[in-house]
């Protein structure tokens, strides 16, 4: 009995870098900005049951993430280095309060037409 326990435990975790899913929230994509610009563009694709998209970026307190999106109907809820979260609508610009690592997560808006397809998202944090 241990013997099979043992042996479906080891496959389990063999099996779950399989599944696992980069820019789901375990595995977030990671936003820089290039070196001497305060814009990035990130493109995306939601699919109905996936588990695509969650960001995170650095910012300090004080900044201003001014953003634009294209494509499909997005929700988007942004997560504070404490852990306190605004959305599922956002504020342009939305202030940053603190300085850290924010996740930003885009979810298909279901209430909508079109919430499935790809995106284009614009963010731009200039310096305080």
């Amino acid at each position: 009995m241990l013997k099979s326990i043992t042996l479906a435990a080891v496959l389990a975790l063999a099996a779950a870098p399989a599944l696992a899913q980069v820019g789901n929230p375990a595995m977030p994509i990671e936003i820089k900005m290039k070196r001497g610009t305060d814009r990035a563009t990130v493109r995306g694709v939601l699919v109905q049951n996936g588990a695509c998209c969650t960001y995170v970026f650095r910012a300090r307190a004080g900044q201003k993430l001014y953003w634009s999106e294209d494509g499909a109907v997005v929700r988007m809820v942004l997560t504070n280095p404490d852990g306190e979260a605004e959305g599922p609508g956002l504020y342009n610009p939305q202030p940053l309060p603190q300085s850290g690592v924010y996740t930003l997560a885009i979810s298909p808006d279901l209430m909508a037409e079109g919430a499935f397809g790809p995106y284009v998202l614009k963010l731009r944090i200039p310096p305080k």
